[in-house]
C-alpha cells in the first residue's frame, strides 16, 4: 500500500501546524545525530555494505545476541514484505485491525490468509505457517501480554510468529519477546528504528531470530538495501541515543489526558490505549472529518477506515505536546458542530 498510511503530509495541499497522522516520536532531540551524520557525509561517495554488516553487528551488541542473528532491512517495511517472500504460498494468521503492510505483503506472495478479530478476546486458531503480532497494536494500542506471545510460540511450534515491535518504546506496560528468542525456535522479532528515534526519513530497521530463519530471510534480501546513512546514524543511536528516547509513562499520562478531553466532546468515543496513540469513534465519516480539520484548523489526523474491520467512523491520533493536542481538541469541537448539521 503506497498510499493510506498516517504520515501523508507531503500530498495535503494545505499548511499542517500538527501532524498527528504519524507515529514517530515528536520529542527526539536530534543535533547529536546530526552532527555524527555531517562527519559522515563522505560515505555517500561509495557503496554501503551490502548486508549492512556495521549496524548488523551493532544491533547484535545492543541485544546480546550475534549478528547472525540479525538482518537489516531498509525500515520494518521491507522486513514484512521480505518474510512474507520468504514464506511465499503459506498460510497466514492475521489479527485485525492492525498494520495493513502484513495483508498487503502475503497478498502479494500468494499466502492463504485467516483473519482473527482483535476487538474481544482474540482465540487465534493453531496451524499455518506464519502468524503476525503487533506489539503494541497499531492502530488501537493493545498490548500483547508476555505470556500470550509465548503460549503462541511453543503452542505451534511448527509455525512462525512474527512480532512487530516497533512501537514498543511508547509502551511502557509492554514487554519485549526478544528475551524468548533463546527458548523459542519459531520467533522473529521485527524492530524499528523509524519511530522512536524519529529517523522515518532513513528508513531503518532489522529483524532478529534463530541463525536458521535469518539465513532463510537473507536469501530474499537485496544487496545495499540499507544506505551508507543510515547504516552510520543506526551505529551512532545504538550507542548513544538512549537518552533521546521518550519517557513512555510520561506519555502515556499525557495520552490518558488528551483522550479524555477528546472523549468530552459529543460525537467522539476513544477506544483505550495502551501507547501514545489511540483510535477514536466518531458519529462523522472519517475522510470527511480529516478533510474539514485540515483545511480549517491546519491538524492532520489519520483517516483508519482502510484498516481491515474498522470501518469509515474511526480516526486514530497520536499524543502531541499539550499546545498541540488543545489545536486538534479545538478542531474536533468545531468539526462536532458544522459536520453534526449534514449527518
Amino acid at each position: 500500500m503506497i498510499h493510506g498510511h498516517g504520515d501523508d503530509l507531503y500530498r495535503s495541499g494545505y499548511e499542517v501546524r500538527a501532524n498527528f497522522s504519524t507515529n514517530v516520536w515528536y520529542g527526539a532531540d536530534m543535533e547529536g545525530l546530526l552532527g555524527y551524520l555531517k562527519g559522515h557525509l563522505g560515505a555517500i561517495g561509495h557503496y554501503p555494505e551490502p548486508d549492512a554488516g556495521a549496524f548488523r553487528e551493532a544491533a547484535a551488541f545492543y541485544h546480546g545476541v550475534l549478528p547472525e542473528n540479525v538482518l537489516a532491512g531498509n525500515g520494518a517495511t521491507e522486513l514484512f514484505y521480505l518474510i512474507a517472500h520468504a514464506f511465499a504460498g503459506g498460510r497466514t494468521v492475521l489479527p485485525v485491525p492492525s498494520f495493513t503492510e502484513y495483508e498487503d505483503a502475503c497478498r502479494m506472495y500468494g499466502h492463504e490468509l485467516e483473519f482473527v478479530p482483535l476487538w474481544e478476546q482474540p482465540v487465534v486458531p493453531a496451524g499455518g505457517d506464519l502468524l503476525f503480532v503487533c506489539n503494541p497494536n497499531n492502530p488501537d494500542g493493545r498490548v500483547w501480554k508476555a505470556r500470550e506471545i509465548r503460549a503462541l510460540l511453543l503452542d505451534n511450534p511448527e509455525r512462525v510468529v512474527v512480532v512487530d515491535e516497533s512501537f514498543i518504546r511508547f509502551a511502557p506496560e509492554a514487554e519485549s519477546a526478544i528475551p524468548l528468542l533463546g527458548e523459542c525456535e519459531n520467533l522473529l522479532v521485527v524492530c524499528s528504528m523509524t519511530k522512536c528515534y524519529a529517523i522515518p526519513g532513513l528508513r531503518l530497521g532489522y529483524v532478529l531470530g534463530n541463525e536458521g530463519l535469518i539465513k532463510r530471510l537473507g536469501r530474499f534480501s537485496l544487496p545495499w538495501s540499507v544506505n551508507a546513512l543510515a547504516i552510520a546514524a543506526g551505529q551512532y543511536l545504538l550507542r548513544h541515543g538512549e537518552e533521546g528516547l521518550p519517557d513512555a509513562r510520561l506519555l502515556l499520562e499525557r495520552q490518558q489526558r488528551f483522550s479524555e478531553q477528546v472523549g468530552s466532546i459529543p460525537g467522539f468515543r476513544p477506544r483505550p490505549s495502551h501507547t501514545s496513540f489511540f483510535l477514536t469513534e466518531t458519529d462523522f465519516d472519517s475522510a470527511r472529518l480529516k478533510q474539514y480539520l485540515l483545511k480549517e484548523h491546519g491538524v492532520l489526523v489519520r483517516d483508519a477506515s482502510n484498516f481491515r474491520g474498522v470501518g469509515k467512523h474511526y480516526f486514530r491520533v497520536n499524543t502531541l505536546e499539550d499546545e498541540k493536542n488543545e489545536w486538534l481538541i479545538e478542531g474536533l469541537r468545531a468539526a462536532a458542530r458544522v459536520l453534526s448539521k449534514s449527518v
